[in-house]
């Protein structure tokens, strides 16, 4: 089964918890526009040969990341960080909007390459006090 971008409405519906068909005329539109925004965002973080692959078929975790980010845009899309009625008080905690957390680049990145795109290894520095030859220890004769 192919796995186009942007995913379909139903999918977002879906992840508001709504019926598919639910969204219509303004919904509807912002929801459609979300989806655009979103795969907008994903595709520009790979090379133009792997975006115009993953509109046809992108991996699992790449549609997840591309619903997610649209859902943040669809549910506030003035970008609140928090909101105040009377004593109630939410904060939103992750990134407000359509643009893409850090994780989720490293997620399309990853899913891109192969490659978890963190450094495994060692940093070898030499050291401030010399040349890496032991240093004598003064003979103490009392």
């Amino acid at each position: 089964m192919s796995l186009p971008l942007p995913p379909p409405l139903s999918a977002l519906e879906s992840r508001l918890g709504l019926p598919p068909g639910t969204l219509l005329d303004e919904d509807k539109a912002r929801a459609e526009d979300a989806l655009d925004d979103a795969t907008t965002l994903a595709l520009a973080e790979v090379s133009e040969t792997k975006a115009a692959a993953w509109e046809l078929d992108a991996p699992k975790v790449v549609r997840l990341v591309v619903l997610k980010a649209a859902r943040r845009e669809f549910e506030n899309p003035r970008g609140l960080e928090q909101e105040s009625l009377g004593e109630h008080s939410v904060g939103l905690t992750d990134t407000s909007g359509v643009y893409l957390t850090g994780r989720e680049i490293a997620q399309i990145k990853r899913a891109a390459t192969g490659r978890s795109g963190g450094f495994v290894g060692t940093i070898r520095t030499p050291s401030a006090f010399g040349d890496g030859d032991p240093v004598p220890v003064p003979e103490v004769v009392f």
